[in-house]
């Protein structure tokens, strides 16, 4: 998915894009659920997750019927319910065992290194091709950075159950050429986003935070003394305020949307063109700027925040829905980490990927594309097995809800 889908989705046929992954996401869940239909079906009892998964599905199908336009909601909500909801089901019963989960990170691995190898070739194309951008085989420098985010949880939480000692270098080297790699790709999103992932690191260990935040200072300070060395491509880029402005005024603009459809939306992937008329009178956009807001963002479909985008677009029944499946995997991820030490630190970890990929999805509607929505979600699936995170307390087949044994 990770590889295939942005090339699907941009270069292939239609109709011949939307039959290759709805196969991908549909033949996946159905391979994986095989081994549960029966559990499925004569259960007297539902997990939790389950039923939370059923009613976002139907939540998700009033969402398509009251849209405003049905054909564009239909074509969205279908992917992102196939690429993320039913995804998370899947992973949610394959990543019972210790042994899909091991294979899943060395898999978040090895496209993690491919793709920062493949970066680092874009980035050196540069010296050729001027305009040349790392995109990481996507059309868009943004959603590569939260790729390579969502991809570390892979070599993060290796890295700290390996005790082999090349198995330390390489992951560690991998993380820090991906670091790298992001701040080359030179959007303020993802830099945001390993900001907020380092300082909740450092705040984890003693006086960490001091420290991280002079380092911090240290590299602001050392960046205004360079600026003149900087390339003019990455401090025009980090620098622009026009499309922070643009984001505060979604804000105004979800609200009113929010107001005039708050149960379900105007539909996914609705334009909201018809909330932002030629006279539309901005609140935080200057009304003095050269080009007006409505003109910016003609024909968007997106609050280029995923957050708003939920409430203005699917509405409050299934943002309410969906938040609430991501706060009771949190809660239980917390419960499980304070009942067995074992697992803590990897514990720590999900939730740092987890809190950098929303925080960069507050200035980017990351969830609408195929390759983020599988990988967030599976991260959601290996959260929901967080009993299983430690080795040592590994057991084949072990259930998310059973006791721990201490």
């Amino acid at each position: 998915m990770v590889f295939f889908s942005v090339q699907a989705i941009h270069n292939w046929p239609d109709r011949l894009s939307q039959i290759a992954i709805s196969s991908a996401c549909i033949l996946t869940t159905l391979l994986v659920l095989q081994k549960h239909t029966s559990e499925l079906i004569h259960t007297k009892k539902w997990l939790k997750e389950t039923k939370i998964v059923f009613i976002i599905m139907a939540l998700g199908a009033f969402n398509i019927y009251f849209s405003e336009d049905r054909s564009a909601s239909l074509k969205g909500m279908s992917l992102f319910l196939m690429s993320g909801i039913l995804i998370f089901f899947s992973s949610f019963f394959l990543f019972q065992t210790r042994k899909n989960q091991k294979l899943f990170l060395w898999l978040c691995s090895l496209c993690f290194a491919t793709l920062i190898i493949y970066g680092l070739f874009e980035f050196f194309q540069k010296g050729v091709y001027p305009e040349k951008r790392i995109l990481l085989l996507a059309t868009n420098p943004i959603p590569a950075g939260s790729l390579l985010i969502l991809l570390a949880t892979g070599p993060l939480l290796l890295l700290i159950e390996t005790k082999i000692a090349w198995q330390k270098l390489l992951l560690s080297t991998f993380l820090l050429v991906g670091v790298l790699v992001v701040f080359l790709i030179g959007q303020r999103g993802p830099i945001l986003a390993l900001l907020v992932m380092g300082f909740i690191w450092a705040a984890t260990r003693k006086r960490g935070a001091f420290i991280f935040s002079l380092i911090i200072i240290f590299l602001m300070g050392a960046g205004y003394l360079f600026r003149g060395e900087i390339p003019s491509h990455y401090t025009n880029q980090l620098l622009k305020k026009e499309t922070i402005l643009v984001r505060l005024e979604f804000y105004n603009v979800a609200w009113q949307v929010i107001q005039d459809k708050p149960f379900f939306g105007v539909g996914f992937n609705t334009p909201v063109r018809k909330y932002v008329p030629q006279n539309y009178k901005p609140l935080i956009y200057p009304a003095d700027s050269k080009y007006t807001f409505p003109s910016i963002i003609t024909g968007t479909e997106t609050f280029d925040n995923m957050a708003l985008f939920f409430l203005g677009q699917t509405g409050l029944l299934f943002s309410g829905a969906y938040g609430f499946l991501i706060i009771y995997l949190i809660i239980n991820l917390n419960k499980r980490a304070n009942e067995n030490a074992y697992i803590k630190p990897q514990s720590i970890l999900l939730l740092i990927v987890l809190i950098g990929f929303t925080a960069h999805s507050m200035t980017f509607d990351s969830l609408r594309y195929p390759q983020l929505n599988w990988l967030f979600h599976s991260l959601l699936g290996l959260i929901a097995n967080c009993s299983l995170l430690h080795q040592e307390q590994a057991k084949e087949g072990f259930h998310p809800g059973a006791p721990i044994s201490h």
